[in-house]
């Protein structure tokens, strides 16, 4: 995907990079740009001598355009892997390096190792029903654990303790507006009042979250790598962990499932998270109207976001994601 914010880095530099961090008797080889993503510039290559493949995650330039919840990222990815290693099961790849110095090139990177299977979602829609449900249980599952992960606070990853908020309805309070503002400053179309009114009025729901749990909030069918064993699909990695957050477990229904209006309709995964988790026991009004708060905080990221993309699928994202913001206000105001 073609993108403003992507620092590419030529093949000699990579290679300089990976002696820096592995010594100078590593050669790498086969290096390839993995074009898939919408952010960073993402290379895969061949260790020679270890035998094995890696990936180097290059950030955002400092001074690139970008939303402002966007800023310097990166470290919350490779804390949110430290994380989830050491506090649960889901598969995730090894950080094996990293370096947020700016000192070899203008922008944070760190090297991890590959996975070798494919995103769900370039086979999702050829899979049998049956084992597209076995592998959204799955995801429940990981998600699950994943909410076992406590914060300190709500909002963004910061050292800045005057955006560590003591309430979730204060943090996402915080972080919707400022979304809000991102939108207006780039002159997007929408009926602002209207949205501030929706979220006014259901605030008060957001007053039921107890306590931070991390939310990863980008799981969708693209940063989930899946592979086949024994006629088997099983998930092989989750990745794309910098949009991450300490907040309400909720949160990553409408990231996982984009497409989804209502997380009732995703059966299997739905049935899957609440058995597996002790913090959503039940789906009744205050999550229903929860769901469509963060999915509406969503729908203005990506209308907010596309001044980084081509003209054509800028203008195709706004669209959809404009009509689906509609949607979600309709379910606001009912």
């Amino acid at each position: 995907m073609r993108s403003k914010t992507k620092c590419l880095l030529c093949e000699d530099k990579i290679r300089s990079l990976a002696k820096i961090h592995f010594g100078e008797s590593c050669e790498v080889d086969n290096i390839t740009e993995l074009k898939g993503g919408m952010f960073n510039a993402i290379y895969r290559m061949d260790r020679i001598r270890e035998g094995d493949r890696i990936v180097l995650k290059v950030g955002v330039i400092p001074g690139t355009p970008l939303l402002t919840y966007e800023q310097d990222v990166m470290p919350t990815e490779v804390e949110c892997f430290r994380l989830v290693a050491e506090q649960t099961t889901v598969p995730v790849p090894k950080i094996l390096a990293y370096d947020f110095s700016k000192r070899h090139i203008p922008s944070n990177y760190f090297f991890m190792t590959a996975l070798d299977g494919v995103p769900l979602s370039r086979v999702s829609g050829k899979m049998p029903s049956e084992q597209l449900n076995r592998i959204k249980a799955e995801l429940a599952g990981y998600l699950a654990q994943m909410h076992q992960i406590e914060g300190t606070y709500y909002g963004y990853f910061t050292n800045d303790p005057r955006k560590q908020y003591p309430t979730w309805r204060e943090g996402f309070t915080h972080m919707f507006g400022q979304i809000l503002q991102d939108c207006q400053m780039r002159q997007v179309c929408l009926p602002y009042q209207r949205i501030q009114r929706a979220f006014e009025r259901n605030a008060g729901y957001l007053e039921e979250v107890s306590a931070p749990a991390l939310v990863e909030y980008d799981c969708h069918e693209g940063n989930i790598f899946i592979r086949k064993t024994d006629e088997t699909y099983h998930i092989e990695g989750i990745l794309d962990l910098e949009r991450a957050f300490w907040g309400d477990p909720l949160a990553d229904f409408p990231a996982a499932f984009v497409f989804t209006d209502d997380i009732r309709k995703e059966h299997a995964f739905l049935a899957a998270y609440l058995k597996a988790s002790d913090r959503i026991k039940c789906y009744e009004r205050s999550q229903i109207i929860r769901y469509q708060l963060y999915r509406l905080y969503l729908m203005l990221i990506m209308t907010a976001e596309i001044f980084r993309y081509g003209f054509f699928y800028g203008q195709l994202q706004a669209l959809w994601a404009k009509h689906q913001l509609q949607k979600c206000l309709r379910e606001l105001e009912k």
